[in-house]
């Protein structure tokens, strides 16, 4: 009984105390339950961007193997690796096709030669490991083996889950969202079944597109003439040796900037070529080859391999960068370059070509916007 008489005097003495305090403290604000609420994600505000040319790993036509690497090539981009996991959005040009020796294929052996480009099926997971975010794949080797090769290729990189881009029957532009942001690739080229250099109002329209999704649109093109004797951007449509247009790259790649593309880089010409700022975004005239140890001349000045990496912030806008300079070994991946041979190429070219424009790249690759 005492204990019952001890619990109710002692409730009694809280109650009053609570009554007090509420008296007290009428106008005091009253707490209330915090409800955890979604917090989103802050988009980062700036992203690296990397860009390779041309890769072909290794051919299995012709027949003989002649173009295949030793260790089937596992090994291509072990001296890349390190650089890539350094950026956000990584993107080359995969020059062929991904098509195994089927019966199918094997009846199409006689029809074609070594400049047709076949990479077996299953270097695709290569890209994968190396780390490349998307693959283009649009050029003048896409058709190789013809709607087999396209086919194969597709579904090859949908096999191993890679996003590409540069298929007409398809949307002409794909969203690779990363750590906050959006990435739009759009690629284009001179080749049938492609979104055509030279039609530039579709061009505008997609990379207009693109630009009302994603944060950056990366925008590829497959342009220009090759060789040697192509080093330098002449301003104008450009015809090679066999009479077809491969377009105006310095038109279209200032084209895709007003439509609202961010980071603009092109390949075909097998040579590096010139880069400038035009409205603060970064245009890269032609990254030569990249990954081709067989099948491919590999002499200088077609074995520099640069690997650009590009800074930009939440808008696009270029930031600074730097030009890796990777140099090509027959049968092998590429190596880092001590002497920055593609850097300096690179350099020497822009400042004939664009001698106006804000960039500067040092000896080293690094790249900034004068002032």
């Amino acid at each position: 009984m005492k204990t019952i008489i001890a619990h109710i005097s002692c409730a009694v003495v809280l109650l009053s105390a609570f009554s007090c305090g509420t008296k007290a403290d009428k106008n005091a604000p009253i707490d209330t339950p915090t409800i955890d609420s979604v917090v989103t994600p802050q988009k980062p505000s700036s992203a690296r961007v990397m860009m390779m040319g041309d890769i072909m790993m290794g051919s299995q036509c012709p027949w003989d193997n002649r173009y295949m690497t030793d260790d089937d090539g596992k090994s291509l981009f072990d001296s890349v690796k390190p650089i890539i996991a350094q950026g956000d959005f990584i993107v080359g040009n995969l020059e062929g096709v991904l098509l195994d020796r089927t019966p199918q294929s094997q009846k199409m052996k006689n029809t074609f030669s070594a400049v047709n480009f076949m990479m077996p099926q299953r270097y695709a997971q290569h890209l994968v490991d190396a780390g490349f975010t998307a693959m283009v794949i649009t050029n003048n080797h896409a058709n190789d083996f013809h709607g087999m090769g396209v086919d194969s290729t597709i579904a090859t990189l949908k096999h191993v889950k890679m996003p590409y881009s540069g298929v007409k029957r398809e949307a002409g532009y794909t969203i690779i969202e990363k750590d906050g942001l959006k990435y739009a690739l759009c690629a284009f080229s001179t080749s049938p079944g492609a979104y055509h250099l030279d039609d530039l109002a579709s061009a505008d329209s997609v990379v207009r597109a693109a630009d009302k999704v994603a944060d950056i649109v990366v925008v590829s093109f497959h342009g220009g003439c090759e060789g040697t004797g192509a080093r330098h951007v002449p301003k104008r449509r450009e015809i090679f040796n066999n009479g077809l247009s491969r377009g105006d790259v310095y038109k279209f790649a200032r084209m895709c900037v007003d439509a609202g593309g961010d980071v603009i880089f092109g390949h075909s010409p097998h040579v590096v070529r010139a880069m400038e700022i035009y409205k603060d975004r970064i245009i890269a005239y032609s990254l030569g080859n990249f990954c081709t140890p067989k099948g491919m001349n590999n002499a200088i000045p077609f074995g520099y391999a640069p690997l650009l990496d590009v800074s930009v912030n939440e808008k696009g806008e270029f930031l600074s960068g730097k030009i890796h300079s990777f140099i090509q070994r027959k049968g092998k991946g590429p190596i880092l370059d001590p002497k920055h041979g593609a850097a300096n190429e690179i350099d020497r070219l822009s400042k004939i070509d664009f001698p106006d424009t804000r960039l500067n790249i040092s000896p080293t690759g690094k790249i900034s916007k004068m002032e």
